[in-house]
């Protein structure tokens, strides 16, 4: 007989340890990627991999209870907007060579580097969720 994805108690005990874990390492990768190797791109792929593999020890059904359609499609709008809003500024502000106001920190603190960071979290918004949402669209047909 088949087993059926959400069934294994072994596999459910795991990622109850693993996925807390997981999730805090994708937040440290995206939020310390303007100090060190990674970012918003290596960050938000942890994050999409800790919600495949919570989905697939506990099944979708529990996963939308804090990750449906309606997160996704707020998510994902909010970080492209304000991607798109933050770079349009940089550009006009830097095109004209007006100051563009942003304080640009101190070099190898974590809230330094002007918008990086902030540009990083978006990324890292729009790679988790489109990572999840694609292994859900081909696993299930709908997020």
């Amino acid at each position: 007989m088949k087993k059926i994805i959400g069934e294994d108690e072994i596999l459910k005990t795991i990622v109850e340890i693993l996925f807390p874990f997981v999730i805090m390492l994708g937040i440290y990768v995206v939020l310390n990627g303007h100090l060190s190797p990674g970012g918003g791109f290596s960050g938000g792929t942890i994050l999409g991999a800790g919600l495949i593999l919570y989905s697939t020890a506990f099944g979708f059904e529990r996963t939308r209870q804090f990750f449906n359609f309606k997160t996704f499609t707020k998510s994902i709008s909010f970080s492209l907007i304000f991607y798109a809003l933050a770079k349009g500024y940089s550009f006009m502000t830097g095109a004209a060579h007006i100051d563009s106001g942003i304080p640009l920190g101190t070099p190898g603190r974590i809230l330094s580097a002007g918008l990086i960071l902030p540009l990083n979290i978006a990324v890292g918004i729009v790679v988790a969720c489109t990572i999840y949402g694609l292994y859900a669209l081909f696993t299930q047909g709908d997020i």
